[in-house]
């Protein structure tokens, strides 16, 4: 027996699930040929050679993906059949499976011979003695009633099960009606449904009814749900390396067993139960998972949990209804969102937070902006980024960001806002006015001399109603476009080619370098010339600078990935409701202070990027030579080798003072430039180590970003709030708000518009690069249209 045991666990632990199978297959035939001639299972087992195999699997179990188990199924099946004990589906379960397993790697570890008929057959009911004087609540596999009132409800923990009768129970019973009607091996459906003609009319014909277990292109397996844990199963797929689909032999079990399942009078309680039972399922799937919960979760999770097969249809239900009791909570959390931001501000004083009713009482709008907002601003590069993003629950609205970066490039959400209004200027002018009240140092005056803008300069993506609204509120402040959205717009319109001449434009600081890209595009489009042109150049490019001293810098900021990342953090947050999102973005910036402050905590100097970058320039200063030029004292001509055959240099010219050098690069970031470096090194005599404390900008040092993390606001314990009873749901929830497509973004035009020809689109039809069949059929039907107009219109450009 030991032997036995260990061959087939073995055997089916290393191979396939076909492979044992076949295994099985093999060890019936012989057990029946060498070991069962004298009992009178031996004649059943000569007749069928799969019965081990189909007696071995219990498909309501969760663990026959387990090779282990089905041996350990095998073994029972075989052990009974010694015995001359009867297998029917109820003779042993996963529980004394489970227990054999655990008690065959306890005794095979110590003694080898442990595994012996006798300590074997404890595990199994069937080879008990039967108890006396007592009813049995099992009796050769059927349930009994319980002889109770039929309205008695059932105990807390009571397993959800058919509804079946004694009288009716079956000990596997072959169909020979399926066997008829798909009897001819050769039998093959062209297609599912002419499958599904045939299934029905075997379900009119017999009685029993069929679910379909499994669906997948057009395989189909099904399962009988006449009676309850039948073993039938049946599987049909597609035939292999031809057309058709056909009866899967190997996978069907075409043996009935189990009570009929029949009406019982107490159904609407039995659905009741189920119905908490599914509930408490679908509550315990959603714990465990990102994605919200599905039918096959909860069929999955009753199965293992509460070791009982529940159908689609009632999962399904019981799904909907909990995602609609879901969408009623949501609403109902509206009116806690006022005592949030109250309570908020009271437990941080100084913040402002507040909501805003319409006169219907429905939400409106939420500010929130942390008290230490104002001093963080000082704290980093004066660059600010705004951008709305939509919400994406059902129950919409926008989310306005105001977002800076750390000298470490992390971000730090400064304020936000949650409303009703789309990115429209309406929406935009509230959300920057109650920003300019709560962080004064915003209009704060520039620290450089000759600049005539505010401290801080605006970073935006040129939205209209934003760049409205930001001249209504911050006239004084100098707004700056994205050059990421520049190139996009003029690669969708106008090509991919010229996209890097854009991207090329918003970097250079040399005046010839940027004359002459101008003058390239404006040969190979004029359109795009048109477009870049007519952007103020003051707005978006580095270059502006050498050619108006009056701007600010922007810090090396050419796009407003800021708020693009900003968005992205937040993601989850937007998916929730309203108090969802507010809470959450809190607490991510709460998070993300507190493990800041421990990560600056005992460093000292210029952040490791700028560090890096300063050493290089440093070093690359040696061979300057620096002159004083002009009687103030504050301009000096740095000449610098250029290298090359003709050994030239190059004369720049640097004012120390204001931070300001001839190449642009000085004031873009705020760290000396090679000439700044020359100027310190060969004229002032300094060391880098002077130069990084006294000429890089106090935004790249350590001490500044302990002071920009040193304080962290108190978060709100939502569930101790009450709800105030009077906040409704904000007006058109279930409307999108505009700005973005229902579904999918729109495409948008193909970046070989200017030149189909060499698209790797082929019209299937006329076989031309460059558009499809659709586009095709419109562009003959233009043809048509014109020509019968009498005028000529090409048709290269893509429709």
């Amino acid at each position: 027996m030991t032997n036995l045991t260990n061959m087939i666990v073995q055997i089916l632990s290393i191979t396939s699930r076909r492979r044992a199978t076949a295994v099985l297959g093999r060890l019936q035939r012989f057990l029946s040929g060498f070991c069962f001639h004298g009992l009178d299972h031996n004649l059943l087992l000569l007749e069928k050679q799969d019965y081990v195999v189909q007696q071995a699997v219990f498909r309501n179990c969760p663990k026959q993906n387990n090779s282990h188990d089905c041996g350990l199924f095998a073994l029972a099946v075989i052990w009974h059949l010694l015995e001359g004990k009867e297998i029917h589906s109820s003779v042993f379960t996963q529980d004394h499976i489970g227990a054999l397993r655990e008690a065959l790697y306890q005794g095979l570890s110590s003694n080898a011979e442990w595994a012996t008929l006798a300590n074997v057959s404890s595990f199994f009911p069937a080879f008990l003695p039967p108890v006396r004087n007592e009813p049995s609540p099992e009796q050769d596999g059927a349930l009994v009633h319980d002889t109770g009132p039929e309205d008695e409800e059932p105990k807390e923990d009571e397993e959800v099960v058919a509804e079946t009768h004694p009288e009716n129970f079956t000990h596997d019973v072959e169909d020979e009606i399926f066997e008829r009607k798909f009897s001819e091996p050769s039998q093959v459906f062209q297609t599912v449904e002419e499958l599904m003609v045939v299934i029905n009319d075997y379900q009119e014909t017999s009685g029993n009814s069929l679910a379909i277990r499994r669906s997948r292109g057009s395989s189909r397996a099904f399962a009988c749900i006449s009676h309850a844990n039948c073993s039938f199963r049946v599987a049909f797929g597609p035939k292999a390396r031809q057309e058709g689909i056909i009866l899967k032999r190997g996978n069907c079990n075409l043996r009935h067993s189990g009570a009929a399942v029949t009406a019982a009078k107490d159904g609407r309680c039995l659905k009741k139960r189920s119905k908490e039972v599914i509930k408490e399922l679908a509550n315990d799937v959603a714990l465990h998972k990102h994605a919200p919960p599905t039918a096959n979760d909860v069929i999955k999770a009753g199965v293992h949990k509460k070791k009982t097969l529940l159908s689609y249809k009632q999962c399904y239900r019981g799904v909907n209804a909990r995602n609609e009791s879901k969408i009623i909570s949501d609403s109902m959390s509206f009116q806690l969102v006022g005592p949030y931001v109250e309570a908020f501000a009271q437990r941080n004083p100084g913040s402002t937070a507040f909501m805003e009713r319409g006169s219907d009482h429905r939400i409106q709008r939420v500010f929130v902006c942390p008290s230490f907002a104002n001093d963080v601003l000082m704290c980093v590069r004066p660059v600010i980024s705004i951008d709305g993003a939509h919400m994406r629950s059902e129950w919409k609205g926008t989310l306005y960001l105001e977002t800076v970066k750390s000298a470490e490039d992390e971000l730090y959400p400064v304020a936000f806002a949650i409303t009703v209004d789309g990115e429209d200027f309406q929406g935009w002018l509230w959300f920057l006015q109650h920003l300019k009240a709560s962080a004064p140092n915003l209009i704060a005056e520039h620290f450089r001399r000759e600049c005539s803008y505010r401290l801080f300069t605006f970073l935006s993506d040129r939205c209209k109603g934003l760049n409205t609204a930001l001249g209504n509120v911050f006239p004084a402040n100098h707004n700056c476009f994205c050059a990421v959205h520049i190139r996009r717009n003029v690669e969708s319109n106008h090509g991919k080619k010229f996209a890097s001449t854009v991207t090329a434009l918003s970097q250079t600081t040399s005046l010839p370098e940027k004359r002459a890209l101008l003058t390239q595009l404006q040969q190979k489009s004029p359109g795009a010339y048109k477009y870049v042109t007519d952007i103020d150049a003051n707005r978006w490019m580095d270059s502006a600078w050498l050619e108006d001293e009056k701007l600010p810098p922007r810090y090396g900021f050419r796009n407003s990935n800021i708020s693009e990342s900003a968005n992205n953090m937040f993601y989850d947050a937007r998916n929730g409701n309203w108090l969802d999102a507010i809470d959450g973005i809190l607490i991510k910036m709460s998070l993300r202070i507190t493990k800041s402050q421990s990560k600056y905590e005992g460093k000292d100097g210029v952040v490791g990027s700028i560090l890096g970058l300063a050493t290089e320039r440093w070093e690359k200063c040696v061979g300057c030579r620096v002159y004083a030029s002009g009687n103030d004292g504050e301009t000096y001509s740095v000449y610098q080798k250029l290298g090359g055959e003709l050994e030239e240099e190059s004369l720049l010219k640097v004012r120390p003072v204001d931070c300001v050098c001839d190449c642009g690069k000085w004031q873009a970031i705020g760290v000396p430039c090679v000439h700044g470096m020359a100027y310190f090194r060969h004229q002032m005599k300094w060391r880098l180590e002077d130069v990084l404390d006294q000429a890089v900008d106090k935004y790249y040092k350590y001490r500044t970003q302990r002071e920009l993390y040193r304080r962290n606001f108190v978060p709100v314990w939502r569930h101790l709030l009450e709800p105030d009873m009077m906040t409704l749901l904000p007006d058109g929830a279930a409307r999108r708000m505009p700005g973005r497509p229902k579904t999918v973004r729109l495409r948008k035009n193909s970046r070989y518009a200017h030149e189909p020809e060499k698209s790797p689109t082929i019209c299937s039809r006329c076989h031309q690069p460059g558009h499809n069949v659709r586009t095709c059929v419109r562009r003959e039907a233009v043809k048509k249209r014109n020509a019968g107009n009498g005028t000529a219109t090409t048709t290269h450009s893509v429709l």
